[in-house]
């Protein structure tokens, strides 16, 4: 059976929310862009790579959309000691690095910008 995009966001999303204690709704959206992802401040949603859907796992997804969402929780555009803080307490060391690393060679092989 082919899981189609949308069920893959929904399961991500799910996920994100079980992770996230103090976030009711996300909106996620997938598009093409020469980014990992992003916080979209003004319409309050995650927008994430579309190409990564079908490349990156769904734990490594899910960490991502968490990530963004801390961004908005500690109300913060940068990865300060508030956010580092938040990050650590949601995921353990080795599941950081496993999902950076994760995330280094999509874009290093994708040439897509590690900001994110």
């Amino acid at each position: 059976m082919e899981i189609t995009r949308q069920n893959k966001l929904d399961r991500i999303k799910s996920r994100a929310l079980e992770l996230i204690k103090n976030v009711t709704i996300i909106n996620i959206k997938a598009k093409k862009m020469k980014l990992i992802a992003y916080y979209d401040w003004k319409n309050d949603s995650v927008i994430i790579n579309e190409n990564m859907l079908d490349t990156l796992s769904e734990g490594c997804l899910t960490y991502i959309v968490v990530h963004e969402l801390i961004h908005k929780i500690t109300k913060t555009r940068n990865h300060d000691a508030r956010f580092l803080t938040k990050l650590i307490s949601i995921y353990d060391l080795s599941n950081i690095i496993k999902y950076e690393t994760e995330i280094t060679a999509f874009s290093i092989s994708n040439h897509i910008s590690r900001d994110y």
